[in-house]
């Protein structure tokens, strides 16, 4: 599936100028100019015999003292499901997903297509603080009641935003978007806007900090003044370490506890310093075991990189040089260098042969889930299933999991059929068998 989208003028553009240095300003005309028409923008995919429409949305930021208008696009309410699995603007199922976790209410489509969510801890300081971490909760026993979340946690809004960012979606074009952060920071710029939280888009709370980003220290600086002391500041980045550090005192006073540091790769040109209580260490260490053994190795030994979203009190430094961020919640998020998530070296893996192939594909995220979901490891975009091809990945041999992967497969089998599906069970195979080819479509090009 293309990102081609058809403008109410007869003009078609790619979804991906947005992000292209020299077709961003041409892009923003084209939706600066469908904004104002009462016809709608509409992409490739077909539902009802008709075309579906697209929403174009302003976005306003304040740049320098003034105000700077911003457009991009957004599907209808209640259409993500109606688009094919392939097209930028779908939105996986929530029986297929980490959503079906929740409770009726936690995640709430309003009319202008923005999601609404109750988020554990608010953001309001005078609120509790949110616990540093979110531990896993335990299997429930067989027969037993699922229980379902009355509230999202941090890992259920970095997931939330990562897949409204497209970026657990892979096609073989993102290969150079994803190494410049400028361009990783626009796609969850672009899903905080779609978030309410409270009273108040995400994105007024939001900041990113990476590399190479000439905007990012700015943006965050904005965010942190108007957050101010009443509301934290959501921050995500790419963890480079964490690390114990002991605060200095005052001459003759005890000793002060010590502190972890959270160091995001590229904060060094933000002037943000991100402590936490040295309680969060053993509660990070058992909720994201494989993510804390990676950030104790040395960089360059590290197979995986590990994402991370904080919720901290952020404030100015005396000295105007900088900010500190006291963090109330972390939660942690392993993915591959292409910062697609993966929860298992043997995913790890096959998501690499996948894109060394070329392929286009999804990873379901789990949110809050408990790990009895059931939802593929991956989804294929491009063999023809106007809903994916599910990808299972088996990697263990303890008795609660193979009962488990034995109920996936009878599921799988009876939704897609013994052929619809693919799977490798890496206990027993080194090698994983062939993917499922890609279906021939023709391609479309602009007027």
């Amino acid at each position: 599936m293309s990102d081609w989208i058809t403008f109410p003028d007869g003009h078609r553009g790619r979804l991906r100028w947005a992000c292209d240095a020299e077709r961003a300003v041409m892009w923003q005309r084209m939706l600066a100019r469908a904004h104002g028409d009462l016809r709608r923008p509409v992409c490739d995919c077909v539902a009802g015999g008709r075309r579906l429409e697209l929403a174009v949305r302003e976005l306003t930021r304040r740049d320098g003292g003034r105000q700077v208008r911003r457009y991009c696009l957004a599907r209808m309410p209640h259409d993500g499901t109606r688009h094919q699995a392939g097209c930028p603007f779908h939105e996986t199922d929530a029986r297929r997903s980490g959503r079906s976790g929740y409770e009726e209410g936690v995640i709430r489509e309003l009319p202008d297509g923005r999601l609404k969510i109750a988020i554990s801890g608010g953001l309001e300081v005078r609120q509790p603080a949110p616990e540093p971490v979110a531990a896993p909760g335990g299997e429930q026993p067989n027969g037993a009641a699922r229980r379902r979340q009355a509230s999202m946690s941090l890992l259920g809004l970095l997931h939330l935003l990562w897949e409204n960012g497209g970026l657990n979606v892979w096609s073989p074009e993102d290969r150079r978007r994803r190494t410049w952060w400028p361009t990783v920071r626009g796609s969850l710029d672009h899903a905080a806007a779609g978030i309410v939280v409270g009273r108040e888009a995400l994105s007024d709370v939001f900041a990113t900090v990476g590399y190479r980003d000439v905007d990012g220290p700015r943006l965050l600086a904005e965010v942190a003044r108007r957050c101010g002391q009443s509301r934290r500041v959501i921050l995500i980045g790419v963890v480079n370490q964490i690390t114990r550090y002991q605060p200095p005192g005052a001459d003759g006073a005890p000793p002060r506890p010590p502190r972890l540091r959270v160091v995001f790769d590229g904060v060094r040109n933000y002037g943000l310093y991100v402590s936490a209580p040295i309680e969060a260490e053993r509660r990070l260490a058992r909720s994201f075991p494989w993510a804390w053994r990676v950030l104790g190795q040395e960089p360059r030994d590290r197979a995986i990189r590990v994402a991370a979203v904080v919720a901290a009190r952020v404030q100015p430094m005396r000295s105007g040089a900088g900010f500190t961020a006291w963090a109330d919640g972390i939660a942690l998020m392993e993915t591959a260098p292409s910062l697609v998530p993966v929860a298992s070296f043997h995913e790890l893996r096959v998501l690499q042969a996948l894109q060394a192939e070329g392929r286009r594909f999804r990873k379901p995220l789990r949110y809050d889930a408990e790990r009895q979901a059931v939802h593929p490891d991956f989804e294929l975009l491009d063999t023809g299933n106007p809903h994916g091809t599910p990808m299972e990945v088996f990697g263990r041999v303890d008795e609660t999991y193979v009962v488990r992967a034995t109920e996936k497969q009878r599921y799988y089998n009876a939704v897609y059929g013994t052929r619809g599906w693919w799977a490798w069970d890496a206990t027993q195979d080194h090698q994983w068998p062939a993917f499922p080819p890609i279906a021939q479509s023709p391609a479309r090009s602009a007027k």
